[in-house]
């Protein structure tokens, strides 16, 4: 049997990739009351983090903030100069979800698998206090995300995120999903599989307005997917497959080709959530049921604001 990548396979982090870091820092504080750091970490150039781009010494920084919650590490990041994979993301995607992380024991080990599937290291280096490094992988070319691979020297993690009062926000700041847009879902969800090791999930068509009810921009849409799902530890991998129909989907896909489209939160009462969005001036751009009736999804039109969308997931019992 072939090695797998990533013995452990629990998603430690979210990054997001944003124009400004702390403009956009401010406004997740304000509308999530999250306990996003005020502190904002710029990295060092290549003297000390030993830094490389496809192999080659780069001085290309960032600036970062960073805010535990739940289980894993939510992360947004701003690129100074280039070349990056930051840099690279913000040039040809704008603004949004940048990959995910695993932590490994060793990242020479850890690399194995990927490099023998005909992966390549786009960017690495060590953290800016030299306590571990940092690797990031061209997965996204048949994955549909950038995989970031962190070796912490020591193994020293994260210390647990603080406790969230859910009477504040939206009620919650677990994301529990990192939606990723593909063509091709059966093939995307095969790559996934063979590559980390994931049993290969059945392949869920959605249904048309008849069941689903879905509004798209305020109108009836009979708008589909298929959608295939992974689970990651707290963070579930959804792949969607839209059909050509107008939706958030399939917006995405013709904006930006393939790629990670939303952050999906578990919360109680959509109505409450999306009237308190709404004051923040984030407004429904699609909603629907599952096939099933058990409950109902809502994408909200947050991108400008927040970098990236965002879906509300609630179930009815």
């Amino acid at each position: 049997m072939s090695k797998t990548a990533n013995n452990d396979k629990t998603i430690a982090q979210v990054c997001i990739i944003v124009a400004d870091v702390e403009k956009s820092a401010d406004i997740w504080r304000q509308v999530f009351n999250w306990g996003i750091s005020e502190e904002v970490e710029i990295t060092h150039p290549h003297e000390h983090t030993k830094a490389t781009y496809y192999g080659e010494p780069t001085d290309a920084r960032a600036k970062i903030v960073h805010c535990g919650i739940g289980d894993i590490h939510f992360e947004m990041l701003q690129p100074l100069e280039p070349p990056s994979s930051w840099q690279d993301f913000l040039d040809q995607r704008s603004e949004g979800i940048h990959h995910v992380a695993f932590f490994v024991p060793d990242t020479a080990a850890a690399l194995e698998p990927y490099l023998a599937e005909g992966y390549q290291v786009v960017h690495q280096g060590l953290f800016t206090g030299q306590g571990g490094m940092y690797t990031y992988l061209d997965t996204d070319k048949d994955m549909g995300i950038v995989i970031e691979l962190l070796e912490a020297f020591g193994n020293t993690r994260l210390p647990p995120a603080p406790l969230f009062d859910r009477s504040t926000g939206i009620g919650t700041d677990v994301i529990c999903q990192v939606g990723v847009i593909v063509n091709d879902v059966l093939a995307t969800s095969a790559r996934i599989s063979a590559v980390l090791g994931q049993a290969q999930p059945p392949i869920i068509q959605t249904p048309g307005y008849d069941l689903a009810k879905t509004m798209y921009r305020g109108a009836p849409s009979e708008a589909t997917a298929k959608l295939a799902f992974f689970d990651f530890g707290q963070v579930q991998i959804e792949l969607i497959e839209p059909d050509e129909e107008p939706s958030v989907w399939r917006d995405y896909l013709n904006a930006k080709g393939e790629g990670p489209q939303h952050i999906a939160f578990q919360i109680d009462n959509t109505r409450t959530v999306t009237d308190y969005l709404a004051g923040h001036g984030i407004d429904v751009i699609q909603q629907g049921l599952y096939a099933d009736g058990s409950g109902m999804y809502t994408y909200l039109d947050s991108d400008n604001l927040l970098g990236t969308t965002i879906e509300l997931l609630e179930n009815f019992s």
